[in-house]
Parts: C-alpha cells; sequence; structure tokens
C-alpha cells in the first residue's frame, strides 16, 4: 500500500479544570490529528501533540516538519514509511507519522495494532487514577471518588507544600480516604532536592507506597541513584526517559526500579516497545502514561501498554476525563480499574468530523 495523501489538523481541547504538570499549569491540550491514506482508499490516523511544557511553540514546531516532511513521504509504501522516518524530527510526530502507517497496516490485516507489536497482547490493561487538588481536604474527596469508581491505584501529586508535616498530612488523608487496598503512588516533577527527597520519602513510606516518581529534577541520574538507595521506596524515572539512550542510562545508572514511558515523548510505539524490552533485561517495570492526549494518541497509547512483554504496574492512561471535549466518538474510560482495547482493527477508534472542526485551528493535506 502507497501513500497517496498526508493531512493533519491542528487542533486546541479545553481541560476541565486547570492541570499542574511540573512547572506549567494546563488549560488546554493542543496537538496535530494526522491522516494517512494510501492507494487502497484505506485511512490511517495519529496523533501528535507534544508535551504540554512546550505549548504552542511544540505545536507549531511539529507542523513546520511535517509541512517539509510530507511530500517525501507521498508514494512511499506504508511500511517503507515506518522503517525510513528520518532521525531529528520532533518526538511527538515520529509518534503520530508511525502511528498512523501502523494503523493502516493493522486495519489491512484485520487485527488490533498492539498484535503488529505482540502477537500476545493483552485484551485490557490496569490504568491508575490521578489526584492533583493541593489540600488535604480536596485531595482526600477526589481519591474517595477515585475509589467509588473502580480505581486500585491512585497517583498523588506531590511537592505541592511548603513542609514535610504538610506532606505527610496530605498523603495520610489520601491513604485514609483510599483505604489499605488501593495502591498509591507518588509523583514529585522533579521538584525535591536529594536531601529533600530522603527525608520526606522516608517520613511517608508508613503509608504504603507503591513508587514515588521523579523525586529530584531531571538530569541527576547520580542523585536518583542515591535517593533509591536511601530512601526505602521504589523509585520510577519520568522526565529522565525522553528516549531510548536516555532510558539506557537511568538503568546503567541503577537510578530507577520502573521507567515510565510516554510514547509521544520517546517518539512513538516502537522506541517505547525496545525501551521496555531494555528494562524487562535489566529487572525493571515499565509504565505507560499519556500526556493528557486527544482519543487518538490515548488510544495509541492503550495499545502499547497491552503489548507490552509482560503485565506491569497500572499505567497512567485514563486521562481522557481531564479534558472537557474529544476529537473521537467514543472514549476510552476505565471499568473497575482497567481499560480494555477498542473493538476492531487497527486503533479501532473513529474521529468525530464534527468535534474535531470545532476544535480545529488550521489544516493541511498534501497528495500525490
Amino acid at each position: 500500500m502507497k501513500v497517496t495523501s498526508l493531512s493533519w489538523t491542528a487542533f486546541r481541547l479545553p481541560l476541565l479544570a486547570p492541570f499542574w504538570s511540573a512547572e506549567r499549569r494546563i488549560i488546554h491540550r493542543e496537538g496535530l490529528l494526522v491522516r494517512l491514506t494510501t492507494d487502497a482508499d484505506s485511512v490511517g490516523l495519529g496523533e501528535a501533540s507534544p508535551h504540554p511544557a512546550l505549548g504552542v511553540r511544540g505545536v507549531d514546531e511539529a507542523e513546520v516538519a511535517l509541512s517539509r516532511l510530507a511530500p517525501a513521504l507521498l508514494g512511499a509504501e506504508a511500511e517503507r514509511l515506518l522503517a525510513e522516518l528520518p532521525d531529528g524530527i520532533p518526538p511527538a510526530l515520529a509518534c503520530g507519522l508511525e502511528t498512523a502507517a501502523l494503523d493502516v497496516l493493522a486495519r489491512a490485516r484485520r487485527t488490533p495494532l498492539a498484535r503488529l507489536l505482540n502477537d500476545r497482547a493483552r485484551a485490557t490493561v490496569p490504568v491508575n487514577a490521578i489526584v492533583a487538588r493541593e489540600t488535604s481536604s480536596a485531595a482526600a474527596d477526589e481519591a474517595a471518588a477515585t475509589r467509588e469508581a473502580g480505581f486500585r491505584c491512585v497517583k498523588l501529586k506531590v511537592g505541592v507544600t511548603a513542609s514535610i508535616e504538610e506532606e505527610r498530612a496530605r498523603v495520610a488523608a489520601v491513604r485514609s480516604a483510599l483505604g489499605p487496598d488501593v495502591k498509591l503512588r507518588l509523583d514529585a516533577n522533579g521538584k525535591w532536592t536529594v536531601e529533600q527527597a530522603i527525608r520526606t520519602i522516608r517520613s511517608l513510606a508508613e503509608f504504603g507506597l507503591e513508587y514515588v516518581e521523579q523525586p529530584v529534577a531531571p538530569g541527576d541520574l547520580t542523585g536518583m541513584a542515591r535517593v533509591r538507595r536511601d530512601a526505602g521506596v521504589p523509585i520510577a524515572a519520568d522526565e529522565d526517559v525522553p528516549g531510548v539512550d536516555a532510558a539506557c542510562r537511568v538503568l546503567e545508572t541503577g537510578a530507577a526500579d520502573m521507567l515510565v514511558i510516554k510514547p509521544m515523548v520517546v517518539g512513538g510505539l516502537r522506541p517505547a516497545m525496545e525501551i521496555a524490552a531494555m528494562a524487562s533485561d535489566a529487572g525493571a517495570s515499565c509504565v505507560v502514561t499519556t500526556t493528557i492526549d486527544a482519543g487518538v494518541g490515548t488510544a495509541a497509547a492503550v495499545h502499547l501498554a497491552a503489548a507490552l512483554p509482560e503485565e506491569g504496574p497500572a499505567c497512567g492512561l485514563a486521562t481522557g476525563s481531564l479534558l472537557a471535549a474529544d476529537i473521537v466518538s467514543r472514549r476510552l474510560g476505565a471499568r473497575e480499574g482497567r481499560i480494555a482495547l477498542p473493538d476492531g482493527p487497527g486503533l479501532g477508534i473513529e474521529l468525530d468530523e464534527r468535534a474535531l472542526a470545532r476544535h480545529a485551528t488550521a489544516t493541511q493535506e498534501v497528495r500525490a
């Protein structure tokens, strides 16, 4: 199947409520919806949504890169396109193009995309809920709601208080709301120093923590390895995993027990699978998460999680509910703490064309 056209639509989706990622307050999610059409009249979908920290600038850079690249991709076989994506393009764009090509191939073979990555892919994946409210009472209320919704794992954003005592009160309130049988993990988004991380995590360990994510600033692998050694709680690397080589360094330095893999950040599903294989060989676990992607990117991440070599900890894929609107007809929601692969071949999703038109900011197409 040869590529006969590439089109893309820039979109901007509102969030239901502001969300903090590291130091940035997010109120919209911007990205590109990519469509790849072949001479067999089949269409593959992909999403290129750069990390929210990049804002509109990330989308602009991806769109410029796609405008330059698209003419060279016309006429290429879909399988060859996967093998010949050039180095140096924005990772979210690489993810979107790769996903669209994989979607086309999986649709042609009448199989879910996950089974192109692993023919023993699972039908469902466990997912966590996110609690990000700042006050103890609000965080506890949100945690109680996730428990009632059937989630068996919750990620709590930390590093938002002024002292260890306030942090303890907030985590204690959330643990009390969850009860002892729901897993609790913390995400510090790199906000602590090494000494702060060790002291704080030791103080919080009594609340039964599954792990602590990115306790220190990205780039300090030596410091994170020290936290892992001295804090007494498993450590996960997130911002320190922007690609395959970086993931390798995390594993080689013993900086983390788990790797957080974001397809939009590492450059696609196949690089993510490579990272997962390396982690498995090193005895580390992997957690697949979105970057609060729209429905196409979220579906791709679900297929990736289902294709991992083994089922690991709950993944951060239940993020569609953070969006006030989406571009797919049916969002992938969690039931009893799990998300099922969509029915049908490829990604198994359908666009909501009216919603896409409402939230589009620009559209472009290149034909052979």
